[in-house]
Formats: C-alpha cells, sequence, structure tokens
C-alpha cells in the first residue's frame, strides 16, 4: 500500500481481525543540538494502546526510545553528525563527528546534534527478543511523532522498519508532526498511512501505562482539548481541527484517572497538558482541585506549558487551591513588555497589568518569588525584533517575578507566523528540511539586528539574572542600597572608567605577547 493520508481515522478503517493481530507502539528518538526530557512520556501513544486493547488485539507491545527510570529522567545521547541519515539497519554515524555550524557574518556558532534516546541497537536487539522478525512481523505499528524539526528521527525510523519486516507490516503515523504537514510526512517518511488530526475514539481514553515494564514515576494528564485563541505563533486551530472551543472532560473522570494510577502504579506526580487549562476553570480545573483537596490528595502537581494569566489574575480562590492540592510551580506566559508586540501576535487577551497581579496573586496563595517557585517564559528570536525590547522584557520579569525561563522561538507549520515568513523558508529550503526551523539554531538570525554574540547574550543574561543566593535571586530595581547603588553606576559615568582601565589591559596584554615572541 502506498501513502495515504487520512482525516477522521476510525480504527474500523483497517482491515483484519483485531483478536488475532499483533501491534507494535513506537516513540520515536529524537535527533536535536539539545533535549529536555521532563514531561516526555508519549500520552497520546499509550491512548491508541489503550484503544487497541480496547477492541481485543490478541498482542500489543510498545517500545519508548526516550523511556527513562525511576532513579533518573535523563535520557541517554550519542553525537550523529548533521544531514546524515541512518535509515539502514546497523548505520552507525561517520567518523570524525562534525558539528552543525550557525552563522552569521563572521561569527560561527559550532552546535553538535545527537540521537537522543536509547540505541538502534538496543531497539533492534529488543524485536528480536520479543520474536519480532521478517518472518514474523507485527501486523501493525503504531508509531507518533511530536515536533515538526524532529521529522529526521520518524524517517529513519520508518526506513529502518520497512528493512527489518521486508515491507510486512503496515505502518501507521500520527502525532502533530503528520497533522500540521501531512504531505511533508507523506513525501519523506515510510509510513503506508498518515493520520491528519485525533484519532477521536482515543481521545479521552486513559494512557495506559501497563505497556511499560517499569511504569514511570509521574502522568500525563489531558483534562481538555482545544483552545479558543488563534495566536499567530500557534497552530492550535489546525491540532483542533479548526474547532474554536475548548472540549472538557468530567473533572471526576481526571481524578478517578489519576487515583487509578496512584493506586496501580505508585504515581504521585501529575502533569496537566491542555492548550486552555483555565478556560471556564469554575467548573473544570477548579473542580478537579476542589475533589483533590476534599480528598486530601497526597499528589504534586505541575502545568509545564503555562497558565494565561488573566485567568489567574481574576480568581485568588483558584491560586489557593492550587496550592492546597500541592502545585509544586507556577508557570506564566509573556512574551513581551510591548503590549503592540502582543497585538501583533495575535495576543489581545494578554496585559502587564494581569501577569503582575497573577504573580502578586500567586506570592499571596504561599508561592514565593524569586525562589524557582513562580517562573515566566521569555519568548525571543522572533523574527525582526529589538534586542533592547527583549532586554527590556528579561528585566520586567526578573524584577516582577525573579525566575526566567528561555524559550527560543520556533515557527510551527500552519501558524500565521509561518506562513507570513514561508517564501524566506522556501528560499532557503527550510519548507523541506523543517529540522532548520528549530529554535536553538536561530532560524530568523538573518532577519534580526542581534548578532550571535548578542544572543548568547541574552541567555547569559537570564541565567544570571536567575542565580540564587540563600534562597533568593539579585533584584536590579530592589530597595536594597546595593541595588540602588547598582543603578546609580548605571548612569553616573562609571562606564568610562571601565573603559579607560579595559584599555590599559589590552595594551598590557599586547606588551605581554610581544616578549612571550622574543
Amino acid at each position: 500500500m502506498g501513502h495515504k493520508i487520512i482525516k477522521n481515522f476510525s480504527l474500523n478503517m483497517l482491515s483484519g481481525d483485531p483478536k488475532k493481530k499483533t501491534a507494535l507502539l513506537i516513540n520515536p528518538p529524537v535527533y536535536d543540538t539539545q533535549y529536555w526530557a521532563q514531561w516526555s512520556q508519549p500520552a497520546g501513544l499509550l491512548r491508541i494502546g489503550a484503544l487497541l486493547k480496547k477492541y481485543g488485539y490478541r498482542r500489543v507491545e510498545l517500545f519508548d526510545f526516550l523511556e527513562t527510570t525511576r532513579a533518573s529522567r535523563k535520557v541517554p545521547k550519542h553525537r550523529i553528525n548533521p544531514e546524515e541519515t541512518y535509515d539502514q539497519p546497523g548505520k552507525e554515524p561517520l567518523s570524525p563527528i562534525r558539528p552543525l555550524v550557525v552563522r552569521k557574518g563572521k561569527e560561527e556558532l559550532p552546535l553538535f546534534k545527537y540521537h537522543f534516546g536509547k540505541t538502534w541497537r538496543e531497539f533492534e536487539d529488543w524485536l528480536e527478543a520479543q520474536g519480532f522478525t521478517s518472518q514474523n512481523p507485527p501486523d501493525e505499528i503504531w508509531i507518533s511523532a511530536v515536533m515538526t524539526y524532529w521529522w529526521e528521527s520518524v524517517r529513519d525510523l520508518t526506513a529502518r522498519l520497512k528493512k527489518y519486516f521486508d515491507s510486512r507490516s503496515m505502518i501507521i503515523l500520527g502525532g502533530i508532526y503528520p497533522t500540521l504537514v501531512p504531505e511533508h510526512a507523506a513525501s519523506f517518511v515510510s509510513a503506508d498511512l498518515v493520520v491528519v488530526g485525533e484519532v477521536e475514539e482515543a481521545s479521552d481514553l486513559w494512557p495506559d501505562l501497563s505497556f511499560y515494564i517499569n511504569p514511570p514515576d509521574y502522568a500525563i494528564i489531558t483534562p481538555s482539548r482545544g483552545c479558543r485563541y488563534n495566536c499567530a505563533y500557534c497552530a492550535q486551530r489546525i491540532l483542533n481541527g479548526g474547532r474554536k472551543f475548548v472540549r472538557h472532560r468530567d473533572p471526576q473522570d481526571v481524578v478517578n484517572e489519576m487515583y487509578f494510577k496512584y493506586e496501580t502504579y505508585g504515581i504521585r506526580e501529575f502533569a496537566f497538558y491542555a492548550d486552555a487549562l483555565l478556560d471556564k476553570y469554575e467548573e473544570n480545573f477548579q473542580r478537579i482541585l476542589e475533589l483533590l483537596v476534599a480528598r486530601k490528595a497526597p499528589f504534586r502537581l505541575h502545568a509545564p506549558e503555562g497558565l494565561d494569566v488573566r485567568g489567574l489574575a481574576r480568581s485568588f480562590r483558584l491560586l489557593e487551591l492550587m496550592k492546597a492540592a500541592h502545585f509544586e510551580k507556577i508557570y506564566l506566559p509573556l512574551e513581551s513588555v510591548d503590549e503592540e508586540e502582543l497585538f501583533k501576535f495575535g495576543r489581545r487577551h494578554v496585559r502587564l497589568d494581569s501577569f503582575v497581579k497573577a504573580a502578586k496573586m500567586a506570592e499571596k496563595a504561599g508561592f514565593r518569588l524569586r525562589n524557582l517557585e513562580v517562573n515566566a517564559f521569555v519568548l525571543y528570536g522572533l523574527p525582526e525584533e529589538k534586542i533592547e525590547q527583549v532586554v527590556k522584557t528579561i528585566i520586567f520579569v526578573s524584577e516582577i517575578v525573579g525566575s526566567i525561563i528561555p524559550m527560543l522561538f520556533t515557527p510551527v507549520p500552519g501558524s500565521k507566523i509561518y506562513k507570513q515568513y514561508l517564501p524566506y523558508f522556501t528560499e532557503r529550503g527550510w519548507d523541506k528540511e523543517l529540522h532548520m526551523l528549530n529554535g536553538k539554531l536561530f532560524p530568523f538570525l538573518e532577519l534580526n539586528e542581534g548578532s550571535l554574540a548578542d544572543y548568547i547574550d541574552l541567555t547569559r543574561l537570564m541565567f544570571t539574572l536567575n542565580t540564587h543566593y540563600r534562597s533568593k535571586s539579585f533584584q536590579l530595581f530592589g530597595p536594597t542600597k546595593v541595588s540602588y547603588a547598582f543603578r546609580q553606576c548605571l548612569k553616573n559615568g562609571f562606564e568610562q572608567t571601565i573603559e579607560q582601565y579595559k584599555a590599559i589591559g589590552m595594551e598590557n596584554a599586547r606588551v605581554s605577547l610581544n616578549w612571550q615572541g622574543g
């Protein structure tokens, strides 16, 4: 069967008696320069597994390349060459391993690319141990692909599977990547079926953790789907089938899922993932928290994607419940202090006063500021941005909250910004080489006023302001004499004294070099 793009997919579309079929679920490795393993559980794939069980499949197995242990959530990695394919069984990176080089003018930034996750050898050994061979292939292989800029590992995985099983297994590809760019997936990945959008009959099933021999120590919870907003850098409308509303699960069902995983696997940590977690919060998310608090749930809760500051700023009760239900940290998004910029991104519902009010109410509810308990995302690397504007945003966030989370901007296929700059991407071939849109590679560097050194310094500035001593970070506009003296030194001409002595240092360095040369 050739590549086939399918919308509104249902399991009934597949031929064969489920009770006689074997399926393999695979969460692919990641090719990237950096990877944060926290909260990387393939919840969508685990819901598919639950659906296959519901249909009575004879055998369903899972191989998660990114699986971590309870002792450590670190994912193993090894260096690979950029632009090299690993689509042949037994293929290893050629030596020497060379870095991927980001350039602007005469500046260069070498970045090594890694294969994050279990190795291809480990995967093939596992297949053999499970009895999967070209003579005994699984009937179906279900693969979940997330980020569009991670597509290369999916390409290599599917090509290897085709060779390993002699094309006798049907490969079904789903997830964010094929949903946003189905034609790209159909052209560059060796899947038989490319599934666009949700598999709706699996959407509200509980992700099945029983596929892991050693179950993880945390679980992803999805209490709702969809978002009312349509921000310029987000492609959620495509991911949610064009819907302009939010679909909520019954709060009691969400709590029941959490308790089942606690009682069955001993899980106490839960991460809520939803595009609009605070939509209609009084009858939904707040109700979940009320149920947990009433039962004195022994959980630790997280919302890693951030919370709508407007929603938080409206309800102290909500923040009190989050504290009582043992939320570990609060994450607040703030793309820019320039409200005109926010309007340009379609973020008309975001206001700086809402951000400040949410932070102060979080502190009143018991979450400590300047102590990594309340954090703010700062987005940078956007097209045509000004360095001064990013610095202002960094200082503002540092002053109000204290903890900054740097977020390099990645243009998402299907979003308004992606469409706006598509000619720029097409000219460079990045509409096909989607890995080059990875924010860590600074895809808009040529359009921005900042140099490579400037962008590295922005990151340094954020990490410097985050530095803690005795449980707090330094406050530039704080009330102490030290803060005041710091500000005075910036405007009383002390910079000229520094520059004079730096010049003397350069002369001494030249003298030293001349002396060493004889």
